[in-house]
């Protein structure tokens, strides 16, 4: 049999992780978009820096190269030491550095600098891109004078015009006159490359970002279709409890991830087949018994007693109709695992509490008060609530002293969605522990407090009544509760039910409610 304490906390342990699970299953799919956004950026940024680097490289490799180009050419010519134009040998070295520099066609960004005693040789009015940044090396007479000086053959300086790349060749001539010496300097203006490079990196950080925002787009979708059988199989659990394991996981592929699907759907198979076999059990269990008590207790009836035999008949007579109310009691447990337990309707909840008052009336040995009577209509099935209210007085008759009020309320509370029906009897009995209020509504469970006045009376039923309520109120998908006056006198057991429909009169009475459970010492006791 389905413990009633596992299932109230199983329901209540599913709604407080609902969220949790939506959140979960989120993460998963951010998860897998963020490994992968990720993943994707460190390739795109990798690539990046290699490329950068990469393509800086090459503009220091060309600039050697085309330096060195030039170099070795002017030593060529150096050696050959003849004037092309005249065929004669060079007088003097201004002549052979003129007549190299005149001759050669430097590109955009290159530029020759003969440089001896005498003079600086240069082309006048050259286009390149020293000449647009307005800054020409060969003017710069103390950068000219600082790379003549060095030792090594060739660096990188800073200019307005952006670094250049330099390399210089020293060359001696020897005269009629004597031995002349200069340099042929050779300067390769880099910034236009590294320009270049810049371009060429930002255009592929924007193509990157695009392949990122794509990459985003294109792992939502994937990673939604990857987690889609995992939010189908969630579904469907949460959709399952005790009386309902009629869902299943819709399962394609042939996949893990299908497997599991599978899996899942034979599980709830057993649980369905257990479930039904459980209740099947219960039911016959219930009707089989009830006819051989009855047979029982009519041949007892119609037997002849002795005066001595008459008082053992009549307790077992009366352990028969507790039996028989026990049965009785069980099947009615059994038929609330059933979808069709309740059968809700618009039910007008002033007229409910009126007949609930006719109906307690029977208890004589009390006095009977409506406290508060909730107006407006509510969807509930009229005969379980009533069954629930009735078991709540006979509860609270059997734990109050003889003579005292009894009082049973009703009010709503809440507004919007968030509107309840409570429901409530106070008795004036010995109250309850906190204890017994963890576990006074399950199978077999009762208040163990003592009462002199109606310490006789606690031995009568089996524990089962307040189950009872349970079940008719979470049928409804409500709960019941207990609570402590304000004053310490007695208990109030309550039944609170989700309101479906407005109430007629369109206000809170919460403050009703309030006057009759003002304080709530316990609230573990809420179920």
């Amino acid at each position: 049999m389905t413990n009633p304490l596992k299932k109230l906390r199983s329901k209540h342990h599913s709604q407080e992780q609902t969220s949790v699970q939506n959140q979960r299953t989120g993460s998963v799919r951010l998860r897998i978009v963020a490994w992968m956004v990720l993943v994707t950026a460190f390739i795109i940024t990798g690539l990046i820096f290699t490329v950068r680097e990469i393509l800086i490289s090459e503009v220091g490799t060309n600039a050697v190269a085309s330096t060195e180009s030039e170099i070795s050419e002017f030593r060529t010519f150096a050696e050959l030491g003849v004037d092309p134009t005249t065929a004669a040998p060079f007088e003097d070295l201004d002549q052979m550095l003129t007549a190299f520099v005149s001759r050669q066609f430097t590109g955009y960004s290159e530029q020759l600098i003969g440089v001896t005693s005498n003079q600086v040789i240069f082309i006048e009015e050259q286009q390149d891109y020293a000449e647009e940044t307005g800054y020409r090396l060969h003017q710069d007479q103390n950068l000219l004078a600082l790379i003549t000086g060095y030792e090594r053959t060739s660096g990188i300086e800073q200019t307005p015009a952006g670094p250049v790349h330099w390399g210089k060749m020293e060359v001696t001539l020897n005269t009629d006159t004597g031995t002349q010496t200069g340099h042929l300097i050779v300067v390769g203006y880099i910034q236009p490359e590294l320009d270049a490079v810049q371009h060429t990196i930002v255009t592929m950080i924007w193509v990157g970002l695009g392949g990122l925002v794509a990459t985003v787009l294109i792992a939502w979708l994937v990673a939604g279709r990857i987690t889609k059988p995992i939010r189908s199989l969630r579904t469907v659990a949460q959709a399952i409890n005790d009386k309902n394991f009629s869902g299943r996981v819709a399962v394609k592929g042939d996949d893990d991830v299908a497997a599991m699907g599978h899996t899942f759907n034979q599980m709830l198979d057993r649980l369905e087949e257990s479930a039904m076999i459980e209740r099947q059990f219960m039911d016959d269990v219930s009707h089989e018994l009830r006819t051989p008590i009855t047979i029982v207790r009519g041949h007892l009836e119609l037997m002849d007693r002795t005066e001595e035999q008459d008082q053992t008949l009549q307790l077992v007579d009366d352990e028969l109709e507790r039996m028989g109310r026990i049965v009785a009691d069980l099947l009615t447990l059994a038929k609330s695992e059933r979808p069709d337990f309740v059968s809700p309707h618009p039910v007008d909840v002033a007229d409910l509490m009126i007949t609930l008052d006719s109906k307690v009336q029977a208890f004589t040995d009390h006095r009977w008060m409506i406290s508060d009577i909730a107006e407006g209509e509510v969807d509930l099935d009229e005969q379980r609530i009533t069954q629930a209210m009735v078991q709540l007085c006979a509860n609270a008759a059997q734990y109050s002293p003889e003579g005292t009020t009894i009082s049973i309320g009703s009010a709503f509370e809440g507004t919007g969605p968030q509107r309840e029906l409570k429901l409530w009897v106070r008795d004036q009995g010995p109250g309850v522990s906190a204890e017994d209020a963890a576990t006074l509504f399950e199978r077999f469970k009762r208040n163990n407090a003592k009462n002199p006045a109606t310490a006789k009376k606690h031995s009568v039923g089996a524990g089962l009544g307040l189950a009872i309520v349970r079940s008719i109120a979470e049928a409804h998908e409500g709960s019941v509760w207990i609570a402590q006056p304000d004053d310490g006198i007695g208990a109030i057991f309550g039944i609170t039910l989700p309101v479906n429909a407005p109430a007629e009169s369109g206000k809170d009475d919460t403050d009703a409610l309030a006057d009759n459970v003002s304080s709530v010492r316990y609230p573990s006791w809420t179920k």
